[in-house]
Order: C-alpha cells, then structure tokens, then sequence
C-alpha cells in the first residue's frame, strides 16, 4: 500500500461550512475575520506565481479562479456558489460539468452530494455526537469513473478534512472503481475525535484499509474556519494544511498506514491579527524540499 508521499490524487481545497452548533454561524454560513484576497505559491523547484483569486460580494464569497496548476490540471476554472438564506447549498464547477448540493438539519449539515454529468458521483452521510461531528460514511458509485473517465474538481471533504486524509479517501475510491464491476458501489467510514476545537485524530476505515492521523495545531486563527465547499486541487491540498472544522492551523501531522509512520510539518509566518501570510510545508524526513503558500487578505 502506498504511503501519504505517494498517493496519487489529493482532494482539497475548499469551502466546507461550519460544522458544529457550538460555533456562533450555522452551518453553511461563512463569515471570517479576514477574508482571502489571493493565494500564491512556490516551492523548492519553482518561483512564486498566482494560484488563487477570491471574488467577494460583500461577506459572501461569489467565487474563485483556479488558475494553471503546475502540470497537474492545466486549465483555469472558476468556483462558483449558491446561497440560500444567508448559506451554501450549492458550489458549480461548471467547465466540468459537476456540482455539490448541502443538505442542512437546523445548524448541521447532514449531507453533501457530488454530481458530475447530472449522475450522482458520491455521498456523504455526516454523523454527529453532540455537537461535534463524529463520523463520515461516504457511498461512491462506480459507474461515474467506468461509464465517462471523470476527473472532479469537487469534492465535498475539502477544506473539510485535512489534505492527506482526503487524499486516502480519494486513491482508495479509484483503486476500487478499477477493481469492481459497473454500477457496483463502495463505502469508507472517517472516524474523528476531538480535543477542545480541534480534530485531534481521524481514523479511515474500508474495504479492509485503516489509516490513522494525529493531529497537533497552534493557537492561531485558521482562516479557513468555517468555510465550505469542494475543490480537488493535487497542490494545494498536497501543501496547505488545515481543515474548516477547527479554530486553528495544523502544525504537525502523523500518518500511520501498514504500520508505516510518516510525520508532515507546517510552519507559519503571522499577520497582527494572528492570521497565516505565509505557511510551509515539509516532510520530518526532507526538511529540504519545501512547498509555500501566501496568503493576502
């Protein structure tokens, strides 16, 4: 089984709600403090270029361009988003004909439905203690991948989920529509358990798989907080490290997978008001090969 350093896609970023009624938005409603400008990125092996561009119509974001990413995707797209009284319920991807719909029980969020080509691609069932989520059952369908070839831009666990989770949810989710028959479907379960604010661990369970991650965070502002919807994006999820559903930045990262141990590290550079400007990304084990987000808000 591969490791997190070789796993081939990597969802990511972006715009999942607040998740918990103990925060003072409901779910689906983003408010933040600072709101994002523009997302720049370099790395040991490139110099610094645009990435991201966030429009904003007053406190609601509209959309985000994607710009050119490096070989992996090479074409800019936008991110486009829908409210309804005051929250997302819907994030379009339209040059790919894909979208997310957000269904809501009072303040939580109860499930999130990936289309692409107007057939359903994947589900997911959201599960809550208390207030905190405590669990994710996602159903995939593998006649999206078997019938059209797709390759989605959105998906519903990013910004929700740190990026190396989301990226082992998504090489299983292959590897299985490549193994089983059309129209056949498969599920993963996300175990979380919480500390304070913050996701301390995750536990990824299916079809025979467990993986499991150890989170530690400052105590900073996380400019993601609250925040929803559904790129997959392979660089930028590869490189930030966050998730939407904690008051805080991730700092260290431990992967357990086939008793495998592999730590990501993330360093921060603060504005005045405690916000990540420049955040970067490293391997315990290769400090030297770094990737660098910018942030202006």
């Amino acid at each position: 089984m591969k490791t997190i350093k070789s796993l081939g896609i990597v969802l990511g970023l972006f715009l999942i709600a607040s998740l918990t009624s103990c925060q003072k938005e409901k779910a689906g409603v983003y408010s933040p403090k600072k709101k994002i400008q523009q997302i720049y990125y370099s790395s040991s092996y490139s110099d610094k270029e645009p990435f991201q561009h966030w429009e904003w119509n007053g406190d609601q974001l509209n959309s985000i361009t994607h710009y050119m990413d490096y070989g992996f995707k090479g074409d800019t797209w936008i991110e486009n988003f829908t409210y309804e009284d005051n929250r997302v319920t819907r994030v379009d991807n339209y040059t790919n004909s894909e979208y997310i719909t957000y269904d809501y029980d009072g303040d939580h969020l109860k499930s999130a439905t990936v289309y692409y080509r107007n057939a359903i691609a994947c589900t997911w069932a959201i599960n809550y203690d208390g207030d905190h989520i405590s669990k994710l059952i996602g159903t995939f369908y593998d006649y999206y991948y078997k019938k059209n070839g797709a390759s989605l831009h959105l998906n519903p666990l990013s910004h929700l989920l740190p990026p190396t989770v989301c990226a082992s949810v998504v090489e299983r989710e292959q590897q299985m529509a490549q193994q089983r028959h059309e129209d056949e479907t498969y599920t993963f379960t996300l175990l979380l358990t919480w500390t304070d604010d913050n996701i301390s661990k995750i536990v990824f369970t299916g079809d025979g798989d467990y993986v499991d991650f150890q989170l530690q965070y400052d105590d900073k502002n996380c400019p993601w907080y609250g925040f929803m919807g559904g790129l997959e994006d392979y660089l930028v999820n590869y490189v930030a490290g966050h998730t939407s559903f904690t008051k805080h930045n991730i700092t260290s990262m431990i992967v357990t997978e086939d008793h495998y141990v592999d730590t990501v590290c993330f360093a921060y550079q603060y504005n005045s008001d405690k916000y990540p400007v420049l955040q970067t990304m490293y391997y315990a084990d290769d400090i030297d090969d770094k990737d660098v987000l910018y942030f202006e808000y």
